[in-house]
C-alpha cells in the first residue's frame, strides 16, 4: 500500500529516536481499521517537543480515551471506544479506530468536546511532517515567514481540507505563532 508520506521522509525529517513505530495486533479487542494499522507499523508516528505521541508520556498513561479523561468528565458515547494518539500544541488528539479519522479534543462545561481534525493518521503526518521539515528550514532562513506559511497551509490543505477548515484550529493557531515568531 502507498502512502503520500514515507518511511523515509518522516526519518528523515524527525530522525531515528523522533519516530514511535506501532506493532499490529490481531487480537479481538484491536478495533484499529487495517489501513491505520499498517501506517502505524510500517510509517510511524512522529515525536518531537511540539508533537507527544502518546508513546513518549507515562507508560502507566491508558490510550483508551474514556480512561484518559475519566477524571476530567463526561466522555461521549461515540467516543469512548477512541484512542489517545498524542499531544500537539497543548491539545489531545485521539483516533477513531474504526473510521480512522484524528479528532483535537477540549474540556467541555459537562462534558468532553471534539471536532475533526485530520481525516486520518496518514494526513495527521504528512502534515506534521511538512511541518517540521518547514521549520528546520526557518532555522536557517527567516526570510518570507508569512509567504511560506501560506504555502504550507495551501499545500496541506489540498490533501487533507480538515487541518485548516476551522479559523481557530489547532493548525490555524500553530502557523500563526510561527509567522509571529513564539515557535
Amino acid at each position: 500500500m502507498n502512502f503520500a508520506v514515507t518511511p523515509d521522509e518522516v526519518l528523515t525529517t524527525f530522525g531515528l529516536s523522533g519516530v514511535v513505530y506501532f506493532p499490529r495486533y490481531n487480537a479481538a479487542h484491536n478495533h484499529v481499521n487495517d489501513r491505520t494499522a499498517l501506517f502505524l507499523s510500517s510509517v510511524g508516528l512522529p515525536d518531537a517537543e511540539w508533537f507527544m505521541s502518546k508513546a513518549s508520556l507515562r507508560a502507566t498513561d491508558s490510550i483508551n480515551l474514556a480512561e484518559w479523561y475519566s477524571t476530567k468528565g463526561k466522555v461521549p458515547d461515540e467516543c469512548r471506544n477512541w484512542l489517545v494518539l498524542g499531544l500537539f500544541a497543548e491539545t489531545t488528539l485521539a483516533l477513531a479506530p474504526d473510521s480512522g479519522t484524528v479528532y483535537s479534543l477540549g474540556d467541555g462545561e459537562t462534558q468532553l468536546v471534539y471536532e475533526p481534525i485530520h481525516r486520518d493518521v496518514e494526513s495527521l503526518v504528512y502534515t506534521l511532517t511538512k511541518f517540521e521539515s518547514l521549520r528546520q528550514q526557518l532555522a536557517d532562513n527567516t526570510e518570507d515567514v508569512e509567504a511560506r506559511m501560506d504555502a504550507l497551509r495551501a499545500e496541506i490543505s489540498e490533501f487533507d481540507p480538515l487541518p485548516f477548515e476551522d479559523d481557530e484550529s489547532q493548525w490555524n493557531l500553530a502557523l500563526e505563532e510561527v509567522i509571529d515568531g513564539i515557535w
